[in-house]
Order: C-alpha cells, then structure tokens, then sequence
C-alpha cells in the first residue's frame, strides 16, 4: 500500500512538473535552411539574430524559447496543429494563413534591395538588359515580370551569401538582397560598397504567426514586442549583427 501511494506521488509530482513546464516553454519553429545572421547552426546549441529576439520575447513574458527546425512543407502543419506555439520570421504579405492563424504586431521591416555599380538608376525598368543574381525559388513579385518577360536576366544561387561573393568578386554586377544580410557580410567585407549602390525593391512587415491550438496569446506577444523595442533591446540586437532596426 505504501508503495502504491509513493508511486501516486511521484506520478503526481510527475504531471505536475510537466503541467508547469508546458506554461513556461514556448515552442519557436525555424524553418530549414535559414542562413546567417538570421540563424547559425552549431553542434548543440542554435544561434543567430532569429534566436536573439525570441529569447527577449520569450523572457519579457517570463518564459522559455525551445527550438525546431522544421521544413516549410510541414511549418503550417504544425502550426496549426499546435505542434509549436509560433513562427517569429513570417508576414501577412506573404502567409495565406491568416484565417486560420493570429499574427502579432510588426517585429521588425524586412527590406529588399539591389545592390550594383554606381551610379543605380532611379527606376527597376532601367535595369533593362542586366543580369540581376537572385536567390534559387524565390518569388520576388516586382522583378518575377521582368525576368519572365526576358527584359531582365536572372542568375540563382543557393544562398544571400553566396550572391554576395559572386559580386564582391566581380562574377556578377547586380544582386538582389535582404538589407540585414547586406549588412552582416559588410562587417567582414567593408569593401562590398565600394562604388556600389542600393536601389529599394521591396519591404514585408515581420512578425509571428501564432497557432490558435497553442500556448501563446496574441497580446501577451504583442505586449513583449512593443517591451524589446521600448527598451532598445531589439535595437542593440541588430547592431550585433551589423544592422539597424528597420
């Protein structure tokens, strides 16, 4: 009898615990192949500017980030499944789940730009006849026109980095890019503007999609976004990396 009831503590203690631990973690999906500053990959232990300002989020909430990586094919899946709690690198300008999700407040602006020789023109039509390096499968709604009607040439490489050297290199004059790569590969390669320029392509408001089956409200993450950013945190986060908060 004694034993029975040890072991009805223990399994008590047991649900308990686990009760406590699911209130304190947040379950954060990374997609596959997401590239540095945004995440590194090391033996262990995840890093990078995406990782950074979910543990701020997640510690202005009193809480815990734990980390997946999941590939895209399966992210609205668990989603919505309540598999993970959120994704903190999406926008509603380009997710088409948003009657079946919530989204939070705006985290940061991710902007696109094309960096080339100076003087760029002023508008992408001058671009006519160009080679413009890009990013393999992705779908860029401004230029896609361009490079289907053949006026603009278009070059994929598996990786921002990878584009990045091509031009620092001079294998490529015109590369399409997302300012805080730009930004990270400028701190190891400050020549990487030397007589070059940006024109502005496009921005995409970036926040997170949050599951409805999950332990995350909305306002409890908007609430903590509009904390990192009041405090400077988020701020200081991106100045690590080379950037500036958009």
């Amino acid at each position: 009898m004694k034993n029975l009831v040890l072991i009805a503590l223990i399994v008590l203690t047991f649900l308990r615990s686990a009760h406590a631990s699911d209130k304190s973690e947040i379950r954060v999906a990374i997609p596959a192949g997401f590239a540095p500053p945004l995440i590194f990959e090391n033996p262990g232990k995840m890093e990078g500017l995406v990782v950074d300002y979910v543990n701020a989020l997640a510690e202005a909430m009193g809480r815990k980030a734990t980390y997946s990586i999941v590939t895209r094919y399966r992210l609205v899946g668990y989603l919505l499944k309540g598999q993970v709690d959120v994704l903190c690198y999406t926008s509603s300008k380009w997710d088409k789940n948003t009657d079946t999700m919530d989204f939070s407040k705006t985290i940061f602006t991710k902007r696109e730009v094309i960096v080339g020789p100076a003087p760029m023109p002023k508008k992408i039509a001058d671009l006519k006849g160009k080679t413009i390096g890009a990013m393999l499968q992705y779908v860029y709604p401004i230029l896609d026109p361009y490079f289907k009607s053949g006026k603009i040439k278009r070059e994929d490489s598996f990786s921002e980095h990878a584009n990045l050297k091509k031009l620092m290199s001079g294998r490529i004059q015109y590369v399409v890019t997302d300012q805080i790569f730009l930004d990270y590969f400028r701190m190891e390669n400050p020549m990487i503007m030397k007589n070059r320029e940006t024109i502005f392509l496009e921005e995409y408001p970036i926040s997170c999609s949050i599951s409805r089956q999950g332990r995350v409200k909305k306002k409890d993450l908007d609430r903590a976004i509009d904390e990192i950013k009041r405090s400077g945190k988020l701020e200081a986060l991106f100045k690590k990396y080379g950037s500036s908060l958009q």
